[in-house]
């Protein structure tokens, strides 16, 4: 019987056209349904690496209406580290790799989505999102 797939393979300039900022990585904790099990940190169940969570801001103002803060997984042997922020400004510009999303619907109707890399970097220039001429074309 074939696997059907659950994390789906998406491009950083697809889902964040305005790009997205980095507020901070920390590490993600397993769950356990025993709240006096000591804490262990999450591991990937396809890779087997640790999981860290990566709070990051969608640079799209519209996004604002629903909500721009988002969590972003990412799995790697280390912590990984966050690019520098930019002189004058609060946050670090970033981009996500090997990013997929995971759609998931629970039994109350409610329909949301994940977001998983296997890295993070600065991008190569300022503005990295679609340009206007681009938006214009699709």
């Amino acid at each position: 019987m074939p696997l059907i797939p659950t994390r789906f393979s998406v491009d950083f300039g697809e889902v964040f056209p305005f790009g997205a900022f980095v507020l901070g990585v920390e590490p993600s904790m397993a769950f356990s349904a025993d709240a006096a099990a000591p804490k262990v940190q999450e591991r990937d169940k396809e890779t087997g690496q640790l999981v860290w969570t990566v709070r990051a801001l969608d640079a799209n103002e519209d996004a604002a209406r629903f909500g721009a803060e988002f969590k972003v997984k990412v799995t790697a042997d280390h912590q990984p580290v966050p690019p520098a922020k930019i002189a004058g400004f609060p946050f670090a510009p970033v981009e996500f790799d090997g990013l997929t999303i995971t759609p998931y619907a629970n039994n109350k109707g409610r329909i949301a989505h994940s977001f998983r890399a296997t890295g993070l970097h600065a991008p190569a220039a300022a503005g990295r999102g679609k340009s206007t001429t681009e938006k214009s074309a699709a």
